[in-house]
């Protein structure tokens, strides 16, 4: 694969549910689990009430290191550290909520995803981010091949609400 080779991580990113795992298994390339990656240098805390762990971000940044080959990155967090783009993955409302239930997300916890999802996933992280940023649901192999060109600017290129 032809690759500006200044790009060696991609975040993928995108609401919980929304496919980011599935993606980064389909493109063939090697993927690091921020939540992994975060437990392995004592960057995630405890497991609250929900289910979930915080990670601490911050922290984490501080121990990244580039990959030395292109590597995707696989987390709804992934915008906050360093990598070099960034692939947004959305999901249909109707559909990320389906996905959460069935894996045992309480009502409140599917409500806040699907919220979220609708008002335009990680966008209001990326208003001021210049990495080149990809959102589609189809066509990121392409992007990648391509050298990971900007094709989104910081809008919201899927509007959930917008549709009929």
């Amino acid at each position: 694969m032809a690759l500006d080779s200044t790009i060696r991580s991609i975040g993928v990113i995108g609401t919980p549910g929304c496919g980011k795992t599935t993606l980064c298994k389909s493109l063939g390339l090697p993927v690091i689990s921020l939540r992994d990656f975060a437990e392995q240098n004592g960057c995630l805390g405890e497991v609250e009430s929900d289910g979930a762990a915080p990670i601490d971000v911050e922290a984490l940044s501080r121990v990244w290191v580039q990959p030395a080959e292109l590597t995707l990155i696989d987390s709804h967090l992934a915008h906050f550290i360093p990598v070099d783009a960034l692939i947004v993955v959305r999901c249909h409302p109707d559909e990320l909520k389906t996905r959460l239930e069935s894996r045992g997300y309480s009502e409140e916890k599917v409500r806040a995803n699907v919220e979220v999802e609708m008002l335009g996933g990680p966008w209001n992280d990326l208003l001021e981010d210049s990495r080149p940023i990809f959102e589609s649901n189809e066509g990121h192999f392409e992007w990648i091949r391509d050298g990971c060109p900007n094709h989104t600017t910081p809008n919201i290129a899927i509007d959930w609400l917008a549709l009929p």
